[in-house]
C-alpha cells in the first residue's frame, strides 16, 4: 500500500512538474509573441515616419522646383520687356536722326537753290551794266568759285564730325 501510495505522490508531483513547465512555456510563448508585435508596431511607425519624411522632402523639392520656374520666368519677362523697350527707344532715336537729316538737306537744298539764284542774279547784272566780259568778271566768277569749295570743305567737315559723333 505504502508503495502505492509513494508512486501515486511522485506521479502527481510530475505532473505538477510538467504543468508548471507547460505554463512557463505558455508564458514565454505570450512573452515572445509580444515582443514580436511590439518590435513589428515599432518598425511599422518607423516606416510610416520614413514615408511621411520622403513625402516632405518631394513636397520641398517640388516647391524649389515651382519657385525656380517662377524666377526663370519672371526674369526672362523682364529681359524681353527691356529689350522691346530699348528697341523702341533705339527706333525712335533713328527716327529723330533720319528726320534731322532730312531737314538738314531741305535746309541744305533751300540755302543752295538761293546761292545759285544769287549768283545767277548778280551774273545778270553785271553783264548788263558792263555791257559783258572783262576782268573785273572774271575775278568775281572765280571769287564765286572759292566761295562755293569754301563752302563745300564746310560741309565736309560738318559731315565728317557727324559721323565721328554717332
Amino acid at each position: 500500500m505504502e508503495e502505492k501510495e509513494e508512486e501515486e505522490e511522485e506521479e502527481e508531483e510530475e505532473e505538477e512538474e510538467e504543468e508548471e513547465e507547460e505554463e512557463e512555456e505558455e508564458e514565454e510563448e505570450e512573452e515572445e509573441e509580444e515582443e514580436e508585435e511590439e518590435e513589428e508596431e515599432e518598425e511599422e511607425e518607423e516606416e510610416e515616419e520614413e514615408e511621411e519624411e520622403e513625402e516632405e522632402e518631394e513636397e520641398e523639392e517640388k516647391r524649389r522646383r515651382r519657385r525656380r520656374r517662377r524666377r526663370r520666368r519672371r526674369r526672362r519677362r523682364r529681359r524681353k520687356e527691356e529689350e522691346e523697350e530699348e528697341g523702341e527707344e533705339e527706333e525712335e532715336e533713328e527716327e529723330e536722326e533720319e528726320e534731322e537729316e532730312e531737314e538738314e538737306e531741305e535746309e541744305e537744298e533751300e540755302e543752295e537753290g538761293e546761292e545759285g539764284e544769287e549768283r545767277r542774279e548778280r551774273r545778270r547784272r553785271r553783264e548788263e551794266e558792263e555791257g559783258g566780259g572783262g576782268e573785273e568778271e572774271e575775278e568775281e566768277e572765280e571769287e564765286e568759285e572759292e566761295e562755293e569749295e569754301e563752302e563745300e570743305e564746310e560741309e565736309e567737315e560738318e559731315e565728317e564730325e557727324e559721323e565721328e559723333w554717332w
